[in-house]
């Protein structure tokens, strides 16, 4: 099978989550724009970025087929935004987080989940400003799962059709 760019990553992503998952209130953590989160909210579901950086929507996108999509200024002001750094009790009001490029914050979206009983799914892409210590010859991703089984989760892994980082890791 042909690898897809890994800039369409967040549409993967959105179409691995409409598969797995019925919609349901969820937070893109670290969600940046808001690509994710604004298409899980086309498909039905009630997504609300958390980023501490305000940004957003790109005016213009493509979707896996390479059609263009353009937004107007008020579909791109719409998306539900927390401006803010994630706080393990922002967790309490969604079903499920997602982590898509969440610097920083992998460790509290599973710590969190635990706490108040939620579902995560991660696509992890590095160690930034991660509170982890990386144990020689044991990979990230490893030291994630390890994390989270420890918590008491049941962990699956499944991968994304892009090259790179392309391993989903998430609760059962």
């Amino acid at each position: 099978m042909r690898r897809i760019s890994h800039r369409f990553r967040f549409q993967l992503l959105h179409a691995w989550l409409v598969d797995h998952y019925q919609p349901c209130k969820a937070a893109d953590v670290g969600g940046g724009k808001g690509l994710l989160a604004y298409l899980l909210n086309q498909s039905g579901w009630k997504t609300t970025v958390i980023d501490p950086v305000p940004q957003m929507l790109p005016r213009t996108f493509k979707d896996l087929y390479k059609t263009r999509t353009t937004l107007t200024l008020e579909q791109r002001k719409a998306l539900p935004r927390i401006d803010k750094p994630f706080d393990n009790n922002m967790a309490g009001g969604f079903d499920l987080l997602v982590g898509l490029h969440a610097h920083g914050s992998n460790l509290k979206i599973i710590d969190s989940c635990s706490e108040y009983g939620k579902k995560f799914v991660l696509l992890p892409c590095c160690v930034i400003d991660e509170p982890i210590n990386i144990m020689p010859g044991i990979n990230w991703l490893d030291s994630l799962v390890k994390y989270a089984r420890d918590k008491g989760f049941e962990v699956g892994k499944d991968k994304l059709n892009f090259a790179g980082q392309d391993t989903i890791i998430f609760s059962i």
